[in-house]
């Protein structure tokens, strides 16, 4: 069994660094378009895992052999994770500027070099690039941009061309739902209204046999948090809604069955009162939230049990409007009532602030934005399909990047891809006023910041990474270097573009990681060490 140990500087530095390294340069073989591949051995004795996502080969990887140098890969394995949930893509870069900043800050470290003034002029440093990344943005102007931000990611054409067209028509907000089909298939669906996981109650209530749905136009909306069974519960309410000149019902609760149904049922195949009733299919939680968001969007009051109101005491004030609700199996989709459009707006920015204070690592935040996404009609769904199991998860997981990713370009804009845009602040980072220690952070930093751009022209084969970039600098500003291509070009005029966000999270989070490892005097193992799935 392992004996407890604590390890001081100097030894903390080199062990330290080894499992940074150890890590770093498994996943430097990702970055760019001629990205290599890791071979994970299966821990159930089946076959090898190849994999190109370095947030997955980050995750696969639980701890190195040697204690001392564990810490280390553990350390980048999460501000790796970190960078996957923030942005999906760049995770790689991260990892290669963490790298590289710890390289040049461990050398003056190791020259007497105070760290934690190494660390101030890294973060000056770090405040100048960013500032330099926003003044070279460019808005993203149309599709077209945004494809090419989709296919530098994924390096897949058609899923970058859905990809492109979906983040264009529905905005940085959107919520893309990624389908797996078990055959070569490509589709994209857009849904108007917000979406809800339900089961339409009867197959009766179904009015187009050809997609089984439940379509109704105009209806009365009820909203019941709780169990729907007794005649007695829905007689007042039917009663209401018949009242009007075109009577049409939508009832939305926990659960709708027993005699409460069969009168549902009848009175729609009589055309009494056409109806939609669904029932809410997620935990208990969510089920709540589903009700706020469907109350938001249609104008109806949400029946409680837990506060003394029933189904039975519903009043004509407690129903809300829909212009449209279709049903079936599996989910309800709601077009809410445009006189509501306040009541939905206060409900987004509310959600809003809340997903403003949130980590990204926090469970609650997915949730959060699906429920910002489906309040604004900004849901869609995309169908991605192929052969075999590999090919479809890692065409899901190059999705996936994609959608994390284009909102960031979207909102912050684009700039030259490849490495360029990291290479085009080193002046701005340069011009960094500061003196003796801090000044050497600085320097740190405008060295690491070629790392990136050497890293992909080596993935793509030169033996000379320096001459390469030479050559780009001489062609000035928005230069860089093709790799599919091999040759130097305009990135921008090329297509080869980079979200401004993903490139900014990307450096924050390498100097955030690598300033931890360089202010780290000490190191506690246990005696016990828990082992840790999630990074």
């Amino acid at each position: 069994m392992p004996t407890p140990a604590v390890l001081h500087t100097p030894q903390v530095d080199l062990h330290l660094k080894r499992g940074f390294d150890a890590l770093a340069r498994t996943l430097a073989v990702t970055l760019g378009p001629t990205q290599g591949h890791v071979l994970s051995q299966s821990n159930s004795g089946g076959s090898p895992e190849l994999l190109s996502d370095s947030a997955t080969i980050a995750r696969r990887l639980l701890a190195l052999p040697q204690r001392s140098e564990d810490v280390g890969a553990m350390l980048l394995r999460n501000l790796v994770w970190r960078m996957h949930l923030k942005a999906g893509d760049g995770c790689a870069t991260a990892a290669v500027l963490a790298q590289a900043i710890l390289d040049e800050a461990y050398r003056y470290k190791a020259a007497g070099a105070n760290a934690v003034l190494l660390e101030r002029g890294l973060k000056k440093a770090t405040l100048a690039a960013v500032e330099a990344l926003h003044q070279m943005a460019q808005p993203v102007e149309d599709e077209e941009e945004l494809i090419s931000v989709a296919e530098s990611i994924s390096a897949e054409p058609e899923l970058s061309l859905l990809l492109g067209e979906m983040f264009d028509i529905l905005g940085p907000e959107a919520y893309i739902i990624i389908e797996d089909y078990v055959a070569p298939y490509f589709e994209r669906i857009y849904q108007e209204g917000g979406r809800w996981n339900s089961r339409l109650a009867s197959p009766y209530l179904i009015t187009n046999p050809a997609r089984k749905t439940a379509d109704l136009a105009h209806g009365r909306i009820a909203l019941f948090a709780g169990p729907v069974s007794e005649l007695e519960q829905i007689q007042p309410l039917l009663m209401l809604v018949a009242q009007n000149k075109d009577p049409k019902l939508v009832l939305i609760a926990h659960e709708i069955k027993g005699t409460a149904l069969s009168v549902l049922v009848a009175n729609h195949q009589q055309k009494k009162v056409r109806t939609i009733a669904a029932a809410l299919r997620r935990p208990a939680n969510k089920r709540r939230t589903d009700f706020e968001d469907l109350a938001a969007l249609t104008g109806a009051a949400v029946l409680t049990p837990e506060a003394g109101r029933s189904l039975a005491g519903i009043t004509a004030a407690d129903l809300g409007t829909a212009r449209r609700v279709e049903a079936d199996a599996e989910q309800v989709i709601v077009v809410g009532d445009p006189q509501q459009a306040a009541a939905v707006r206060e409900q987004i920015e509310t959600l809003q602030a809340r997903t403003a204070g949130l980590p990204p690592e926090d469970d609650e935040l997915e949730e959060l934005r699906f429920r910002l996404a489906r309040l604004s009609g900004q849901v869609a769904t995309l169908k991605i399909g192929a052969h075999t199991k590999f090919a479809r998860d890692v065409l899901h997981q190059k999705a996936d990047k994609c959608r994390r990713a284009l909102p960031l370009a979207l909102r912050e804009g684009v700039v030259p891809g490849g490495g360029v845009a990291y290479l085009d602040c080193i002046p701005a980072v340069k011009a960094v006023a500061s003196d003796g220690e801090e000044a050497w952070g600085v320097n740190i930093l405008a060295r690491a910041l070629e790392a990136p751009f050497r890293r992909i022209v080596a993935n793509a084969g030169v033996d000379s990474p320096s001459a390469v970039l030479a050559q780009t600098r001489r062609r000035g500003p928005g230069a860089g270097y093709d790799a599919m291509q091999g040759h130097i070009v305009d990135m921008a005029g090329a297509g080869i573009l980079d979200a401004v966000g993903v490139l900014r999270l990307a450096l924050q989070t390498a100097v955030s990681g690598a300033a931890m490892a360089l202010t780290t005097d000490t190191i506690v193992h246990k005696r016990r060490p828990e082992t840790s799935m999630e990074p």
